[in-house]
């Protein structure tokens, strides 16, 4: 069988990956080209494109793939009742976001000049992410309360309620899908009242979707200074959000927390491996050559200075493996700029967004670990290099 795909050209390796198996046209998103969709056997996107019924009704496709986590972008209840097929990659940039927010803590710990052991950090949403953030920020020293409605009842005494949480953190970080249905929707979930319920001078995180905090309130909440740190990575009004709240926020980037390379080449690799699930077909694809580092991506991280305390000398080393301030300033500079964040400017951002291999490639020269650092070495090593 000889299929037609038609893929977003910003999937890594998609035409390699596919093209064994029919023939591939690729389209630049977020808008979906009418004519090869109409002819498409698969339809292959990212988060960014919006798949709905009245689409899939000029189409003939019968294979829906998208290279994303959430779904809150696909009419996955449309896509059944036409039985058209669907899988996403839940789990693929899962490492990529946990390192993200991991580098963002230890940023925002040394510009604020704040130790993060003793802290307690509010995880809201266990399942592929924030599981993985718990086991790195345990090694932190940080005390973790978690709150998770589809979890809790498996396991009551493990987790808090969401008002708890909030009340009790000194941080917060959110790891949920956007729902607006069912027994627990997360649309707006931090709104006015909610985020009113943080301790004052609270940090925030938000990595999941941009909807899930009210943007407005979280404003607000910034210019009256009851949040004193905030990291967005997903916006409302994405990818055009509010200049002001850019501006506001202390780390600023353009719905990249996932984009590790590895994260991204994981999501095409599930998608390949769901649709031949789905067909019954032997694999003709090895990821292995595309995943393999190239030179430059294992780097050989320098200890920092001993004198620094445990915290700066970890945000030493993570900056050596992803430079978080870079991205924050680029999509800053946008902001400045008389039109404001473009839909075109933001995509470009995410577009060319620098080469980021995972922590894991990474090593970490032992011999300048200080001696009266708290942390032990392989703790130390974990957080690094995500082993």
């Amino acid at each position: 069988m000889s299929l037609r795909f038609l893929a977003d050209e910003s999937i890594p390796f998609v035409e390699q990956a596919f093209r064994a198996h029919g023939t591939v046209t690729t389209y630049t998103g977020p808008a979906i080209p009418p004519a090869p969709l109409a002819d498409a056997d698969v339809l292959l996107v990212r988060s960014a494109t919006r798949v709905s019924d009245e689409m899939m009704a000029r189409s003939r496709v019968w294979f829906v793939g998208a290279a994303s986590a959430g779904t809150d972008h696909i009419d996955t209840a449309a896509l059944h009742r036409r039985e058209i097929a669907f899988a996403s990659t839940p789990g693929s940039n899962a490492e990529s976001v946990v390192e993200y927010v991991m580098t963002a803590l230890l940023l925002l710990a040394v510009r604020s000049g704040t130790r993060l052991r003793g802290r307690t950090l509010g995880v809201i949403g266990c399942g592929n992410i924030g599981s993985r953030l718990v086991v790195r920020a345990h090694a932190l020293g940080l005390r973790i309360l978690k709150c998770d409605p589809f979890l809790a009842p498996a396991a009551p005494d493990e987790f808090v309620s969401l008002r708890c949480l909030l009340e009790s953190s000194d941080i917060v970080t959110v790891h949920v899908p956007l729902t607006r249905g069912g027994r627990h929707p997360t649309y707006r979930l931090l709104d006015n009242d909610r985020l009113g319920l943080l301790q004052p001078r609270a940090w925030l995180l938000n990595t999941a979707r941009g909807a899930v905090v009210d943007n407005a309130a979280l404003l607000s909440c910034l210019q009256r200074g009851h949040i004193a740190e905030s990291v967005l990575d997903v916006w409302e009004g994405e990818p055009s959000p509010s200049r002001h709240l850019v501006q506001a926020v202390s780390v600023a980037t353009p719905h990249i927390a996932g984009h590790s390379y590895d994260g991204k080449v994981n999501g095409t690799v599930m998608l390949y491996n769901a649709l031949l699930h789905h067909l019954d077909f032997p694999s003709l694809w090895n990821p292995r050559s595309v995943l393999a580092p190239e030179p430059g991506d294992q780097l050989r991280i320098r200890a920092p200075d001993q004198a620094l305390d445990e915290t700066a000398w970890l945000q030493a080393i993570a900056h050596q493996m992803y430079n978080l301030s870079a991205d924050d300033a680029r999509l800053r500079s946008l902001a400045r700029r008389s039109a404001g964040v473009t839909a075109s400017g933001f995509r470009d951002l995410r577009r060319n967004f620098p080469r980021r291999r995972s922590f894991r490639l990474h090593t970490l020269d032992p011999a300048g670990i200080p001696d009266g650092l708290r942390i032990p070495v392989e703790e130390a090593l974990s957080i690094a290099v995500g082993a």
